[in-house]
Parts: structure tokens; sequence; C-alpha cells
């Protein structure tokens, strides 16, 4: 499979997506889209988090890779967290890739950057 959104740089790393502090229990976070060169049962893409700071923070559809919170936010949670997602197809073997993903929790940029 190939990532193409979010989008990742020639280092390796991707921008952030912020969401406010008072975002609630499912709100959209962002969305991980793939193709994969496969046609049909083969090409299915599916997606999960594989290691995160606060994986339980978040969960992430299976088929539609839309990340959405699981809960919301509360001030012990840490504000900058960090994602892994795997997305493999169903040919054998499987093939995947990953990308990470930063979500900064904030009520505007000011309070997102360093």
């Amino acid at each position: 499979p190939k990532i193409l959104y979010p989008s990742v740089g020639s280092d390796g790393s991707t921008l952030f997506e912020m969401v406010s502090t008072s975002a609630h229990k499912g709100s959209l976070v962002t969305k991980v889209v793939a193709v994969d060169a496969d046609s049909g049962h083969n090409a299915w893409l599916s997606y999960q988090i594989i290691q995160g700071t606060e994986p339980v923070l978040f969960t992430i559809g299976l088929h539609s890779g839309e990340i959405r919170t699981s809960r919301p936010f509360v001030d012990k949670d840490t504000t900058k967290q960090k994602l892994i997602i795997l997305v493999h197809d169903h040919g054998k073997p499987h093939l995947s890739t990953t990308v990470t993903i930063t979500v900064i929790f904030a009520e505007n940029i000011q309070n997102a950057l360093p």
C-alpha cells in the first residue's frame, strides 16, 4: 500500500493535526488515505493503531482510516500525541506500510507551537 495522506516529507515527518481540547467523543481528527496496486479482494486495505503516546484516546476505522477521539481530552492527558498507523492489504502475503501522525490538543495555533 502507498500512503496518500497525510503526506510525508523527505525527512519522514508529517505535519501535525490540531484538535480542540473541548472535542467530544467521536470527533474526527484526520483520515489516513492509502491505495494499493492490486485489484479485488487483495486491494482491500485495513487500518490500525499499532503504537501511540496514549492510544486509548483514539480509534481508527478498520476500513475507512478515519481517526476519531474515543473520549474527551482531560487535563492529565499529554497535549502532544504521536500515533503510528499500520495499513495493510489482504494479499497473500500481506503487504503493509506505516505512517506516524502527531496530534496536538490545543484551542489555537499559538498554544500548539513550542
